[in-house]
């Protein structure tokens, strides 16, 4: 399955858009514009489609938005100072192999090694925070990492020569957690601590009856690691409602690396779910998510984790939002009616032979791609997007169309065509000419910010 659609979300967040235009080289002087439909075997999006965005603001042409998203892609780039992290991926390197995160047997706590209990997936999230993957911080999943952390009290001291960690000091002596080691010749420290108010979170089932695990949640957890006095990452987490009966949570947390933060909130309850998050460099924003969504049994655990979870009926309305330096927003908004879900997965294969006597390839190619037109209809009834350049000064609305991905063999006596299409988000731009992102996020287009983009990612990977 094909879901171009996602790589654009990527870039509005970060820079990671880039990455889909590697692999899709556009010869030097060759262009895309080939009007409604974006390329061969298009069709739909633009105004047959229902448009995506308002169509009362400017629409911008290819050029303007190339020149925008050019600008704030490498004004993003040269925002993220590798150098500064270095010191604080290295240090997390480090504790992802002494605390056993590459073990992905599953620790509990009173057997050995119980005392890094949950630390693998924090110090992930950590480490993934730093790198400015917002969407890891603001995970219910990963916030609740934290929680089982906050439980273990004591102070265990890292032995270099055993590669073992010794308790020394028991939960009675110390009310947090401290975990001490050496790092580069210098003395580091993870400590964890909870206070405040405790939240029991206690599964029942059916009847009422509550179930073997609790979890005691404090309404505050911090997290600081330093290295030699200094501290080099603090995560706080601050929880305001924790009801497994009530399916209700609510809180928020910052993570703090280098000069940079990442601000996460989230609201869910089983009417309404909200979550939002904001990464800065210092005090100026750089990237920021929100997402509203309207619905029934979106906090219903049990039936999430079940797979019974019907989006077609539990899912109503919806808005998201991704904003890049406060230049570059992708705004989509959903009114989940009959069938869009369906449509909006929906992929529409044909198979034909050489020893068919009925049709054609083209028509049977064809019929595919009308069922595709259908639920590409569907969509761009129900969901309407665009990006929108220096808060909605010109936009470009996003729609939706099928795109064709077929394999042919050629053999005159076993010859046979098989496929499918699938509906791809298109750009419309105001002389009319619409494009995939894959089609309009090519090297020859983008190909100085592609450059820039490759380097930072080399940074990174050589550390």
């Amino acid at each position: 399955m094909k879901k171009h659609w996602i790589y654009p979300l990527a870039f509005v967040l970060g820079i990671g858009l880039c990455t889909t235009a590697c692999g899709d080289d556009e010869p030097e002087g060759e262009t895309t514009e080939q009007g409604p439909g974006g390329g061969e075997e298009g069709g739909g999006g633009g105004e047959e489609g229902g448009g995506g965005g308002s169509t009362e603001l400017p629409v911008a042409t290819a050029e303007q938005a190339q020149a925008k998203l050019d600008q704030v892609g490498k004004a993003l780039i040269q925002k993220v100072d590798v150098q500064r992290l270095e010191p604080v991926i290295s240090l997390l390197d480090y504790c992802t192999a002494i605390f056993g995160m590459e073990d992905e047997a599953k620790m509990t706590p009173g057997v050995s090694d119980g005392n890094a209990y949950g630390m693998r997936s924090l110090m992930q999230t950590l480490r993934l925070g730093t790198q400015g993957d917002i969407a890891r911080l603001a995970s219910k999943r990963a916030i609740g990492d934290v929680y089982e952390i906050s439980q273990l009290h004591g102070e265990w001291a890292y032995d270099d020569n055993t590669g073992e960690w010794e308790q020394i000091a028991g939960p009675g002596e110390r009310e947090a957690a401290f975990y001490r080691f050496n790092y580069d010749g210098q003395e580091a420290l993870l400590t964890l601590q909870g206070s405040g108010q405790v939240f029991d979170f206690v599964k029942t089932d059916s009847l009422g009856n509550e179930g073997s695990e609790t979890i005691k949640i404090p309404a505050n957890v911090s997290c600081g690691l330093s290295l030699g006095g200094q501290t080099m990452l603090h995560l706080t987490v601050n929880t305001t409602a924790c009801s497994y009966a009530a399916k209700e949570y609510a809180a928020s947390a910052t993570l703090g690396a280098a000069d940079y933060t990442v601000k996460a909130d989230m609201d869910y309850n089983n009417a309404s779910a909200t979550v939002s998050a904001t990464l800065f460099s210092g005090r100026e924003q750089l990237a920021s998510m929100e997402c509203n969504v309207d619905g029934s049994n979106l906090a219903d655990i049990d039936l999430i984790e079940s797979g019974y979870f019907d989006a077609e009926s539990n899912l109503h309305n919806g808005v998201l939002t991704y904003n890049l330096l406060d230049e570059v927003e992708l705004q989509v908004g959903v009114n989940n009616q009959d069938g869009f879900v369906e449509a909006f997965d929906y992929e529409s294969y044909y198979y034909y032979s050489a020893s068919d006597t009925v049709g054609s390839l083209e028509s049977v190619r064809e019929a595919s791609r009308q069922e595709a037109q259908q639920a590409a209809d569907i969509i761009n009834r129900d969901l309407k997007a665009q990006l929108a350049f220096n808060g909605s000064e010109y936009t470009v609305p996003v729609t939706w169309q099928p795109t064709l991905d077929d394999y042919t063999y050629d053999d005159p006596m076993y010859g046979y065509s098989y496929g499918y299409w699938y509906n791809d988000p298109v750009l419309n731009f105001a002389d009319g000419a619409t494009y995939t992102f894959e089609q309009y996020f090519t090297v020859a287009r983008f190909e100085s910010l592609i450059q820039v983009y490759n380097e930072l990612a080399q940074q990174f990977k050589e550390m």
